[in-house]
């Protein structure tokens, strides 16, 4: 409707007081064209939408008793005069000045929450716009008015919940929450800068503090106010008749304090004043108290609140200790008296009729603040009102209604300005105050608390904003000074530490520590450089016993075209019993030296000088020790027997095995000499020799154990000069022969006598030799060429992309992975090239399956070959190995692991008492329907689909499966083995998967139905124990039990349904969020409180899962650790008993090695020993059901059906079970063996 619409209909509606007509003929000629004014304007507005509307009000109080009832104190009886006030009022404004008006309806409650919720539900039937209510219960109306849409105000309900504008979008009130306190308080603390406190409150259920300190408590949290304690008392104290709790509260708090914030009654704050007085602790201001009450604050009896409830004098100890004390108290009202008396006149009228007992005295009843509330209410309706008309909105929409209320301000009945939050709820008026003189109701002056300040609101639309501290003037401090939230020194002293000492101590000990490290560095540089100089590899030729004709010998060598068979190295012991070592030395010079065989080898040199950086080579090479390093043991550089003296490997080099068409060189001795070359070349990386430089066939060296040592590096300096005059043809080819196995870049450097070597060049190296050892033609294998040829191709390559190198078609039939090492090590470019770490993985398939080293091997194919001789009944005996652990599985699967042992070894299970277990119970909405429905097999098929799913889920969780009746599901966390409080933590974080992997579950004949879930959880006591002696059950019994029931059966679907007792162990657990669910009803049970559980912190999600890992991880370890106990007390054992064979004892444990290849196969489950059992079975989470798997699959694939197609049905249910079946194909082969025990057939068939 158009403003000027609404401005003529105001015109017309509004009836102006009546005034005596005037009857002077000018008057009636100039009131004509005023009439036709008038008129015409009339016809304009009748033509407009201007309709006049009656709001009724549905106003719901409690003023009257059901009959017997006495105790009822009936507050609309002294209140409801205040509804006919209000809306008399906005009738004769705005309101009724548009044409409209407001009536009301009285709804009798009886002060009785049924009455109230059925009177709601009536109301609506009348077509109410708004609710005025209700008065003592305002949760379940307020939802009712929230599913109506109607507006409901509140002017007497205080309860917290409908502060959530969520589930009561249509609700607000104008009396305040006794929690809108604690914003105040905090704005109190900061503006004195009080961030350390703390709490006493009183913890008596009875009263209302509770929700208002737990207010406090969080308000000061997301402030930033440090709670340094908490305490309680219990019982309400009355000061002077009582003993004082506040004495004990102080002793334990006053050391690590400063600034006390109480809530109680007011009387009890005089307790905490007097101890902290007669303590002495206010003498001097470091110690403040503010108090906290919710009662209003009453100005004409200010002494009340320095004395006792029942006392009448104030005592001048409180007088004294609360000059250290600040309350906070609602605000008191001004005017009120005014207020008061139209409130009793409109009682006396219709439609109340509310008699005054008090009005033939010249009385009237009492008024309490609650009158101002109902009188506020309506008007904060009409005000929102009139902005949806003017806004052009229906006037019965309550969530705009209750838009227009949030964020307003208006003038309470009380006398002070009200401002509603975002949360509907009016901000509290509150006052501070001081102790001070004023005059009480009889006009005395009298000490006591006087207001010292308001709080007032900056007009912040945040239900969390803090409203403004305004003081009146300056407080009294003790002392003159604002006491400090904590010590300039800290609590314990700690701030105000002289630590000159501790720095003196530090600087010295620092200097000591630096003139240490100096010294130590100076004393190693020293004792370094002794070393050096001490020429510990230095040897005396002559202590070297020599052969008597080595000069004759050498003049007369044999050559390989007279002698085939003979290595270049190698030694023939002769059988001269006079001499003090027999032997004949072919090629390599060997000596006695020290009563030790050695190789000597020969430096062409007239002399050595001895250069510190000669004996830097020769000491790094004394002190290199490995196992595939041929050690050096010195060096004689006396002319003219100037050598190098090294250990001596009887089979001589891998050149003269290679050479040796005699010996036979399978893929194990190729693999084990490989392994030793790398093994050996990767330490000489890591140590200071940094490389080998001259790595070739020739300088690998082979000992009596098959094991390869590295020989011809480290010696740069030393080698330096070496004369080498000879020019004969053989003695070139053989020089190019072993330049083929230098790397190209180095090649074209220069001499290798002038180039030292690298870890890229080591490569190159290797990989001819690598080739070589596979072809056994050299080192590039039969090309046709001469040495010195092939070492031009390489010098000068035609193509860079294709330099020259060996041909790899003799390596058709090795292993993919030797031709690709092959082609990345003699890369030409050196960074393309890999290092020897990543070289031994790539050739790691070539060693699978084998042992360190080749006479581990051969010993193991011996013991091998000893072990067929037994091979039938060791194949019987794993066979019934097999089906023992089968039949172990299956059972831990059925018992508990304590339980099944005990009943395996014959012993009674005694039930065992558990004080806190956390249960699950869950069952699925509408099933008796859906199996109504459906064909047996499809029930099934479903039931065991979900229970798939579920049996994947709770294998990740400390919990045990009790069992599953129909579509009951039922699990426990705490027993058998306790774990503390963590049962309740592993029940809510497996109830949250179980509820997440619901939501993806997929019912298979129905797949467009959803699965409902109602699930419940309780903690408390139980008793366990086996029952029957056929088909045993581990069962529990208790009232837990009952209860945990109860929870699921009470719940609704797809929601976690938790005890009070479950909630208040996670909270300590810390990392849940909850929803109050509120008071319930229970069968058998009562009254009980119960939550929703909604989710939990990632964070502490994250954590938990890390714990629960490594407590598994922990188990796994001792179990292994015992299991490998045991076995070797049963080899101590068997070595005292008779010996079946000289390679294997009946009783020692066989190495699984032998049957399977693989740790990761079912098959090795099966076959493996009792501590690989164990220790695979605790670190996998399905070893335990590999065999029941595997014979599943057998009977699925035996029944003449497709292998995996149930299988595969089941995963497309449950996404939990996909993802299991996903990491399982990752771990286990393609095919799957099976294993058809007659256990698990007859169980099937049954």
């Amino acid at each position: 409707m158009p403003s000027w619409a609404r401005v003529m209909c105001a015109l017309l509606f509004h009836q102006p007081t009546p005034q005596r007509p005037s009857h002077t003929p000018s008057s009636l000629l100039l009131s004509l064209p005023v009439l036709l004014l008038l008129l015409l304007l009339y016809l304009l507005v009748a033509s407009s939408p201007c309709h006049a509307e009656v709001f009724t009000l549905g106003y719901l109080t409690g003023s009257q008793r059901r009959p017997g009832n006495l105790d009822y104190q009936r507050p609309g009886i002294t209140i409801s005069g205040a509804i006919s006030l209000a809306v008399e009022q906005v009738n004769a404004g705005r309101l009724g000045a548009l044409g409209h008006s407001l009536e009301f309806i009285v709804a009798e409650t009886y002060g009785d929450e049924v009455a109230s919720i059925r009177q709601t539900a009536a109301l609506w039937t009348q077509q109410v716009a708004a609710y005025i209510g209700p008065q003592e219960t305002c949760v379940h109306e307020g939802r009712m008015a929230a599913a109506f849409n109607l507006p409901m105000i509140s002017y007497y309900c205080t309860h917290r919940d409908t502060s959530n504008k969520l589930d009561f979008p249509t609700f607000a009130r104008t009396r305040p929450p006794d929690t809108q306190i604690s914003k105040s308080v905090v704005s109190l603390l900061l503006a004195f800068n009080w961030t350390q406190v703390s709490f006493l409150y009183l913890d008596d259920p009875s009263s209302q503090y509770q929700p208002v300190a737990e207010t406090i408590l969080n308000t000061l949290e997301s402030a930033g106010v440090t709670v340094r304690d908490i305490r309680t008392w219990n019982t309400i104290y009355h000061h002077g008749f009582m003993s004082n709790p506040f004495d004990t509260l102080v002793e334990q708090t006053h050391a690590n304090t400063r600034i006390y914030l109480i809530l109680g009654h007011y009387y009890e704050h005089v307790g905490l004043m007097v101890s902290l007085q007669r303590r002495g602790l206010l003498a001097r201001g470091e110690y403040f108290v503010i108090g906290i009450d919710i009662e209003q604050y009453e100005p004409a009896n200010p002494d009340k609140y320095l004395r006792g409830l029942l006392l009448e004098k104030v005592e001048e100890v409180a007088g004294q200790a609360f000059q250290s004390y600040l309350g906070i108290l609602p605000t008191a009202p001004t005017s009120f008296a005014t207020f008061a008396n139209e409130v009793n006149k409109y009682m006396e009228r219709p439609p109340f009729n509310f008699p005054n007992p008090l009005g033939l005295f010249g009385g009237a009843k009492q008024i309490s603040a609650e009158a101002a509330y109902l009188y506020d209410a309506v008007h904060l309706y009409a005000n929102a009102l009139l902005t949806v008309l003017e806004a052009g909105e229906k006037p019965k929409n309550g969530t705009a209604v209750v838009a227009a209320i949030k964020g307003s301000r208006y003038l309470s009945a009380m006398g002070y300005h009200v401002y509603i939050d975002e949360n509907g709820d009016a901000a509290g008026n509150y006052t501070v105050l001081a102790r001070g003189w004023a005059r009480n109701s009889r006009n005395q002056s009298v000490l006591g608390l006087v207001p010292a300040g308001t709080f007032s609101h900056s007009g912040g639309s945040s239900s969390e904003a803090l409203p403004d501290l305004n003081l009146y003037g300056n407080i009294e401090w003790v002392g003159g000074v604002l006491p400090a939230a904590a010590p300039r020194c800290g609590f314990g002293g700690e701030k105000c530490v002289n630590y000159t000492g501790e720095i003196s101590a530090g600087i010295a000990g620092g200097a000591l520590l630096l003139l240490g490290l100096v010294s130590l560095v100076l004393y190693r540089n020293w004792r370094y450089e002794q070393e050096l100089d001490s020429l510990l590899w230095k040897i005396d030729f002559r202590e070297v016993q020599m052969h008597e004709n080595e000069k004759e010998q050498q003049s007369q060598k044999q050559t390989r075209s007279t002698h085939p068979l003979i290595r270049t190295s190698q030694v023939s012991l002769s059988s001269n019993p006079d001499a003090d070592f027999r032997y004949t030395t072919i090629f390599t010079p060997i000596g006695l030296y020290k009563g030790q065989l050695y190789a000597i080898k020969k430096v062409r040199k007239k002399s050595v000088d001895i250069t510190r950086e000669m004996k830097k080579e020769l000491k790094l090479l004394r002190d290199a020790r490995h196992d595939n390093i041929c050690a050096f043991i010195g060096a004689c550089t006396d002319p003219p027997n100037i050598c190098i003296i090294s250990e001596y490997c009887t089979r001589g080099s891998l050149k003269d095995i290679l050479e040796n068409e005699d010996v036979k060189l399978d893929n194990m001795f190729i693999a084990s000499m490989v392994a030793d070359i790398i093994r050996g070349v990767i330490y000489l990386h890591e140590s200071p020799i940094r490389f080998h430089g001259s790595l070739c066939t020739s300088n690998c060296l082979v000992d009596s154990r098959w094991v390869v040592k590295l020989t011809d590096f480290g010696l740069f300096a030393f080698k330096q000069g070496i004369e080498d005059s000879s020019t004969d043809m053989q003695h070139m080819s053989s020089k190019c022969l072993k330049l083929l196995y230098r790397a190209p870049e180095l090649l074209r450097q220069g001499p290798s006598s002038l180039v030292v070597g690298t870890q890229r060049g080591d490569a190159y190296s290797f990989a001819i030799l690598l080739y070589e050892m596979h072809v056994r033609r050299g080192p590039f294998g039969e090309t046709g060429l001469t040495p010195m040829q092939c070492l031009q191709k390489v010098l000068q390559p035609q193509d860079v992309q294709h330099p020259y190198r060996p041909s790899l078609q003799p390596l058709e039939t090795a292993f993919d992975c030797v031709r690709e090492c092959l082609r990345e090590c003699w890369s030409e470019r050196p960074e393309e090239r890999p290092d020897f770490k990543t070289i031994r993985a790539k050739l790691r398939p070539l060693r699978k399956g084998m042992r360190p080293n080749i006479f581990d091997n051969m010993m193991a194919m011996m013991e091998k070959y000893a072990n067929n001789l037994e091979a039938l009944v060791d194949e019987r005996t794993d066979q019934l190995q097999e089906e023992k652990k089968k039949t172990d599985a299956l059972l831990l699967e059925m018992l508990p692991r304590p339980v099944a042992e005990q009943l395996k070894k014959g012993h009674k299970v005694d039930p065992e008492h558990y004080e806190q277990v956390t249960i699950y119970f869950s069952d699925i909405v509408g099933f008796t329907a859906m199996s109504a429905e459906s064909s047996p097999l499809q029930v099934v098929d479903f039931l065991n689909d979900l229970y798939t799913c579920f049996d994947s889920i709770i294998g990740h969780y400390d919990v045990y499966k009790v069992e599953t009746i129909g579509d009951a599901y039922m699990v426990v966390s705490g027993l058998p083995i306790r774990n503390g409080d963590l049962h309740a933590a592993e029940i809510a974080t497996m109830s949250l998967h179980l509820l997440s992997a619901v939501s993806e579950f997929k019912i298979r004949h129905r797949p467009t139905n959803r699965l409902l879930l109602r699930i419940g959880i309780h903690t408390g006591p139980v008793c366990a124990g086996v029952v029957g002696l056929k088909m045993p059950r581990y069962c529990l019994f208790g009232d837990t039990v009952n209860t945990a029931s109860r929870m699921e059966s009470s719940g609704v679907p797809l929601k976690i349904h938790c005890s009070w007792q479950c909630r208040q162990l996670l909270d300590r657990l810390g990392g849940y969020q909850f929803l109050e669910r509120g008071v319930i009803s229970m069968k058998g049970k009562g009254e009980q409180r119960t939550y929703w559980l909604l989710g939990e912190d990632e964070e502490a999600r994250t954590r938990r899962t890390y714990e629960r890992s490594q407590r598994r991880g922990s188990r796994a370890l001792n179990k292994f650790i015992q299991g490998t106990i045991k076995q070797a007390q049963l080899q101590a054992q068997a070595n005292d008993g008779i010996i079946r064979s000289s390679l294997k004892q009946k009783n020692m444990p066989r190495n699984s090695l032998t049957r399977s290849s693989s740790l990761e196969s079912p098959k090795k489950l099966r076959f493996a020993t009792g501590s690989l059992l164990e220790h695979h079975r605790y670190h996998s989470d399905e070893a335990l059901l590999e065999v029941i798997t595997d014979s599943y699959t057998g009977l699925r694939r035996s029944s003449g059906g497709s292998t995996h197609s149930r299988y595969e049905e089941s995963t497309l249910s449950c996404q939990s079970i996909e993802q299991m079946d996903i990491l399982q194909r990752k771990r286990r082969p393609s095919s799957y063996p099976t294993a058809n025990t007659p256990l698990l057939l007859n169980h099937i068939e049954v």
